[in-house]
């Protein structure tokens, strides 16, 4: 069994881990600082890249779903799709969303609010709309365009040309060749899993202090770090037996009990809330998205030095591209039977809507409670926090200890969703060979499900500030955005070949028919 998994990637990777997360966990005060120096540089000095990296993945994207390669099956021509669309778009989205979308869905609009982008007035309704369209930007077809780069390529090699092989390293055998095979593939695929490590440390480093609050709050409890490593601990043992559980038994299971649960809990939501301002604000925030995005896609404030784009623009797309590995060959497993253009613009569509609603109906809710005087949530961000605040938002609802008992339960199905999913394609990285129908090897599914809870520890003892989640993303992005251009280049490369031989080939059999 341990002769299918490979060392020199395993090895390095956990090494790595350990020393950073050491670092983390026995050093918290020189790791913050650390952490804040990194952070300013990054993102005022290099946010153009993740900017632009942005706007090509969203082009790219784009193009080969519309192009003549977007008609590419998935498989053999005989092969039917193995999920069904319910079930596909619920592991999709559970995937690559996670508990955030319960925390930013729901308070996001008020850091927009306070931050007052382009020089807006505070308190104005101009400050207010906008606050409630970022939101659906930053979650929308661009963030799922950076997931998708490259997921055509990867689904190619696996499903088209049967290579038994899940990694980002085989991704970028068409412009690397051999090399694939030495240093520079293995340094690939480890940069593929320590970035999603960090983009993983971001998720459950918001997602567990949100599912503690709602705990404390049910059962009227102090919340302390001790109790947020319990939760951490129970997270980690429910995705832990999801992915041992494997991908239809585990992991499909919780993601379509987790899409069900969630869109209860919207529908609640929107039904006790204010609809006519909820709708009125939908069509707003939807209007503002189309006639600003160009401008919200490139805009770095460079005169007015506001920092709203590299605080949330540049970190959102630095949080996607860190996750862009990871998403690109989960989609690209799950989606056997499917067309590249199915593929790309599903995930896209079913995204990108999915999210829309949350922002829509948790935020719009929020920001009308805020501005109605029920609940001052400024001031109770500033004071208590996000996760805190998101739960005294939700208990001013009817039945309020029902809704956050099941916002709490959502929450912990969706980190768990997210995270069974990311062990299994760290698993299935690790391991030499893959074949089509099989999966990663039980136990070393468990093991990756296990490292992920590793550096969360940390952030917990260090305090879950946001900027140095912020900067777990931001740092582990910045080599995985040129693993993305590799990829994408080597899609294209790929793909004109593989169709230049088809030709050939139905050229010389045309010439024989013939001659015959």
């Amino acid at each position: 069994m341990l002769k299918r998994i490979d060392k020199w990637i395993i090895i390095p990777s956990l090494s790595l881990l350990t020393f950073l997360s050491l670092q983390i966990i026995f050093r918290p005060e020189e790791s913050k600082a650390f952490v804040y120096y990194l952070k300013d540089n990054l993102l005022y000095q290099s946010g153009f890249l993740f900017t632009w990296y942005g706007v090509f993945a969203l082009i790219f994207v784009l193009w080969i779903a519309f192009s003549k390669y977007g008609k590419i099956k998935l498989g053999d021509s005989s092969d039917k799709v193995e999920f069904s669309n319910f079930s596909w778009a619920a592991m999709l989205f559970c995937a690559g969303i996670g508990a955030s979308i319960i925390y930013w869905g729901t308070i996001e609009w008020a850091y927009y609010y306070k931050a007052l982008p382009y020089g807006l007035a505070e308190g104005s309704f101009q400050a207010a709309e906008l606050a409630a369209t970022y939101g659906i930007f930053h979650w929308g077809p661009t963030a799922w365009a950076i997931y998708l780069v490259s997921a055509s390529v990867i689904a190619y090699m696996f499903h088209v040309k049967k290579v038994s092989i899940l990694r980002m390293s085989e991704a970028c055998r068409p412009i690397l060749g051999e090399k694939t095979n030495g240093v520079i593939g293995k340094s690939i695929d480890i940069l593929f899993i320590i970035g999603l490590l960090g983009g993983a440390g971001t998720s459950l480093g918001l997602g567990t202090p949100l599912a503690t609050e709602g705990i404390a709050k049910v059962f009227n409890l102090e919340v302390t770090r001790s109790m947020q490593l319990m939760v951490l601990f129970l997270i980690t043992s429910l995705f832990m037996f999801s992915a041992y559980s494997g991908l239809k038994k585990g992991i499909k299971v919780l993601s379509d009990i987790n899409m069900l649960l969630a869109i209860a809990l919207l529908i609640f939501v929107f039904l006790v809330s204010d609809k006519i301002f909820t709708l009125n604000m939908a069509s707003t925030s939807l209007g503002l998205l189309v006639d600003r995005f160009p401008i919200m896609m490139t805009w770095l404030d460079p005169v007015g030095k506001s920092g709203f784009p590299q605080d949330w623009t540049v970190f959102y797309w630095a949080w996607w591209i860190a996750y862009a590995p990871f998403m690109s060959l989960f989609i690209a497993k799950i989606s056997k039977g499917r067309t590249i253009k199915n593929m790309l613009l599903g995930a896209i569509v079913f995204g990108s809507l999915g999210c829309a609603v949350f922002f829509i109906i948790l935020g719009n809710y929020g920001l009308n409670i805020h501005l109605t005087g029920v609940l001052d949530v400024i001031s109770s961000l500033d004071l208590q926090g996000g996760a805190k605040t998101i739960i005294e938002i939700f208990s001013t609802m009817p039945f309020a200890e029902l809704i956050v008992s099941i916002v709490t339960l959502v929450s912990i199905i969706f980190m768990a969703t997210t995270f069974d999913s990311a062990s299994y394609v760290i698993a299935a990285t690790v391991q030499k060979d893959i074949k089509q129908d099989e999966e990663p090897i039980r136990w070393l599914r468990v093991l990756c499900a296990f490292t992920l809870s590793v550096i969360p520890i940390g952030f917990i003892l260090m305090g879950s500030d946001l900027s140095i989640l912020q900067t777990s993303s931001i740092v582990t992005a910045m080599p995985v955005m040129i693993i993305g251009l590799l990829t994408a280049f080597s899609f294209v490369k790929e793909v004109k070949t593989h169709t230049a031989i088809n030709q050939e080939m139905v050229v010389l059999v045309k010439s024989k028919e013939e001659v015959l």
